[in-house]
């Protein structure tokens, strides 16, 4: 019996793990051929940042050159509409009626598979298969709960591939590219010149106003922020565009004299450490014009926190805390707890930072204690 993968997804743009992702599905499950699946419109991805079908398609065929048994398909483009999984395979179905379907998927969309549209339809016609995720957002038991749940329910065939994939490196891809930072290291190399040959995920004014301000170092640091902020706004109870625009603004007076703002006044009391977060929210509402009150305070407490802080508040405190290019002893630990259960990770974080403070010998800043005694105590 033939065995037939396909791999769906935006693929907004397609990046290396899911080139590797895709060798090792062929190898690891012996396919006889892999279907690569760009969605024509994803319901999962509607009203995302996606660029067109045929740039998406253009991409996946220079990223899959030479790859052997890959076809790269154009079916749910012809047939136009929303992309939904069990038409897809239904079609598949047709065309190869004795051959076994399987189904990639990564860890996040085997815990939302309840929610498509016909689960059950897909559990007959397709094998699931999904893979593990670093630091998955809802991954670990709650994936092991909801592959049981499929099981019971559908009557499902799930099988995990034995390989570990990257963390959203297509998020990654867009916000580096937009932040002028260099996408090489997360996908093929002509794929990332056609990026950039074409202008797409080109950063809108919000971003092109954080490059002048901050060097490419704290430019990671600011991408990581955002990429943190947007995966767990859900999960924080916050708004994503806000998340996105909070974390992208949120060191934007890192590097600037408060003494050439003389109208700023600082209420950081001797606590230079902090001053930046006060002349961030400055800056956004006289220079940038931004009014909205919940993002400006977002930038305003990241990095003392405060009492009585929003769930824009605790998601940008925390995500500047946690955020991948963050090193410090327990910032792993605290990754793993926050991507579990965001309440109890904020706690943790702000415990973390308060402790570092106080071993530190330097002195803390009041809004901070507050918040201390207001989360910890």
């Amino acid at each position: 019996m033939q065995k037939i993968g396909i791999f769906g997804g935006t693929f907004n743009p397609v990046h290396s793990e899911h080139v590797l992702t895709a060798k090792k599905a062929i190898s690891g499950l012996k396919l006889d051929k892999l279907f690569i699946m760009p969605s024509h419109i994803s319901p999962h991805k509607i009203g995302a940042d996606v660029v067109s079908f045929c740039d998406r398609y253009n991409m996946l065929k220079l990223a899959f050159t030479g790859v052997d048994k890959v076809e790269i398909s154009d079916y749910e483009e012809k047939k136009g509409g929303v992309s939904y999984t069990f038409e897809t395979l239904g079609y598949f179905k047709n065309l190869y009626p004795d051959a076994e379907l399987c189904f990639l998927m990564g860890e996040d969309m085997i815990n939302d598979f309840p929610t498509w549209k016909n689960p059950d339809i897909i559990a007959k016609l397709a094998t699931l298969v999904f893979v593990r995720r670093k630091d998955a957002f809802g991954g670990g038991e709650k994936t092991e709960k909801t592959v049981g749940f499929i099981k019971k329910t559908y009557g499902a065939r799930v099988f995990e591939l034995d390989f570990c994939g990257d963390d959203d490196s297509s998020s990654k891809i867009r916000v580096y590219n937009k932040l002028g930072l260099d996408i090489a290291p997360f996908t093929d190399k002509s794929v990332a010149e056609y990026i950039k040959s074409k202008g797409l995920y080109a950063g809108d004014i919000n971003y092109e106003r954080v490059k002048k301000y901050l060097p490419k170092k704290r430019l990671i640091h600011t991408a990581g922020v955002v990429l943190t902020a947007t995966l767990l706004s859900k999960a924080a109870g916050a708004d994503k565009k806000k998340a996105e625009l909070a974390a992208l603004y949120h060191d934007v007076a890192k590097y600037l004299d408060p003494k050439n703002y003389p109208d700023f006044v600082d209420p950081s009391d001797g606590v230079k450490s902090v001053t930046h977060q006060f002349l961030g929210a400055y800056i956004m509402e006289r220079e940038f014009n931004v009014t909205d009150e919940e993002i400006i305070n977002a930038v305003k407490y990241h990095t003392t926190g405060r009492a009585n802080m929003t769930a824009l508040e605790k998601l940008i405190f925390t995500a500047d805390a946690i955020e991948p290019s963050r090193t410090y002893k327990n910032a792993d630990e605290l990754r793993r707890l926050t991507y579990r259960d965001f309440n109890a990770g904020f706690i943790e974080v702000l415990k973390e930072i308060y402790e570092m403070l106080e071993n530190s010998g330097n002195k803390i800043y009041y809004l901070t204690k507050v918040a201390y005694e207001s989360y910890v105590k």
